[in-house]
């Protein structure tokens, strides 16, 4: 029996792809089809896994990892007849952890790799008599609605979506569900909330979301500053504008955001996929899994993050923001993918997540020093030369 796993390099896929080759007892080879050619392919994961293992201490075993190169926005994801019967000779499940992310991206590109790609993926899986799927998708799916409690069967696109991101991977899910129906195959969704980590990965290029956004606000922030010796003070720790540099930030009040910690789910997702395996009846049918946090993070405390990092910056949150000012127009503008869900005070169902991992604890809270901890590193200083 063989593994296939997409998105080998990513954030999440590459700590879930870790935990399944730590697995004891697992000797099935695994496969890994990414961008590039094979050489280029290996030398990106083995970055990713050295990365990973750094930070756990441990190395992990590789005998078992195989590379393809495929592209998701390719017909047939670029392979050969011959590479698709390889691929698929006694495979048993197929990991599909790649996409495309951009929260306000030209939407054609989504749906190019996020719906057309999964398609391609499912007819991939379609070749290999009795594989499973494992689908990565994300709890966005939810879309526009803001309040409630999303169960982990609900997928209605009835409120619309904030994001192409969002509704690309909507589209997704029902290709999962559609191709679940039509084959009788069993497939697990699993739904991650935003990702976050406390413990960033050097050296691999990986970026997470939130940290993201702040190396985007911090470049604008340092831009700004090579005019105002004020602003430039504060970027290097001090003070400005005398008694420090106050603005104010359009959010409705009582936002919040679920993070997750990306080590958990992972963790959670290798749980939910093993348990799904050995589900009497699991040869049919879609599970979906929310990995989620237990708790939502109220955005003040994510606002919060950047007083931390910035000392003498106070931002007020205001349900309205009338005539800004130009710091006000310029962290409006590069929070934007943040503050278009600042809306949201929704919850989200974890039975079955609760059912699958069961040994495994919850996360703990997420508080502002950790979440300072997750996007540091995009704001610190280069190091001297």
């Amino acid at each position: 029996m063989a593994v296939l796993f997409t998105g080998a390099t990513g954030f999440l896929g590459s700590r879930i792809l870790r935990h399944l080759l730590a697995e004891d007892g697992d000797d099935r080879p695994v496969t890994v089809l990414g961008r590039g050619g094979e050489e280029s392919l290996r030398a990106r994961i083995e970055t990713a896994l050295d990365g990973l293992d750094g930070l756990a201490g441990a190395a992990t075993p590789r005998g078992r990892l195989r590379y393809v190169s495929a592209d998701l926005t390719l017909p047939g994801l670029g392979l050969t007849d011959d590479d698709r019967r390889a691929l698929t000779d006694a495979c048993s499940v197929v990991w599909h952890c790649a996409a495309h992310l951009a929260l306000h991206d030209d939407p054609v590109p989504l749906f190019k790799a996020n719906v057309l790609g999964t398609r391609r993926v499912l007819d991939l899986a379609t070749e290999a008599a009795g594989a499973r799927v494992v689908h990565l998708s994300t709890a966005y799916v939810a879309g526009g609605r803001a309040e409630g409690h999303i169960r982990e069967v609900d997928l209605d696109g009835g409120h619309g979506f904030l994001t192409p991101y969002e509704e690309s991977k909507y589209t997704a899910e029902r290709a999962v569900h559609a191709w679940s129906a039509r084959t009788g195959r069993g497939a697990t969704i699993l739904r991650p909330s935003l990702l976050v980590s406390d413990r960033p990965v050097h050296g691999s290029g990986q970026r997470q979301p939130l940290a993201v956004l702040a190396f985007l606000l911090h470049e604008a922030l340092r831009r700004r500053a090579e005019d105002d010796p004020a602003l430039a003070s504060l970027l290097d720790g001090g003070d400005a504008h005398g008694s420090g540099l106050r603005v104010r930030v359009r959010a409705g009040g009582g936002g919040a955001l679920n993070l997750v910690p990306v080590e958990y789910a992972a963790h959670a997702a290798v749980c939910a996929a093993r348990a799904a395996a050995a589900r009497p009846g699991a040869t049919a049918g879609v599970r979906t899994v929310h990995l989620t946090h237990p708790h939502n993070t109220p955005f003040a405390t994510a606002v919060k993050v950047l007083e931390r990092l910035y000392p003498g910056l106070s931002l007020d949150l205001v349900d309205d923001l009338d005539d800004p000012d130009s710091y006000e127009s310029l962290f409006a503008h590069h929070l934007a993918s943040l503050l278009v869900f600042t809306a949201q005070r929704r919850t989200y169902d974890r039975s079955n997540l609760l059912q699958d991992a069961a040994d495994l604890p919850d996360p703990k809270p997420l508080d502002a020093a950790y979440l300072a901890d997750a996007t540091g590193e995009a704001v610190a200083p280069a190091p001297a030369a």
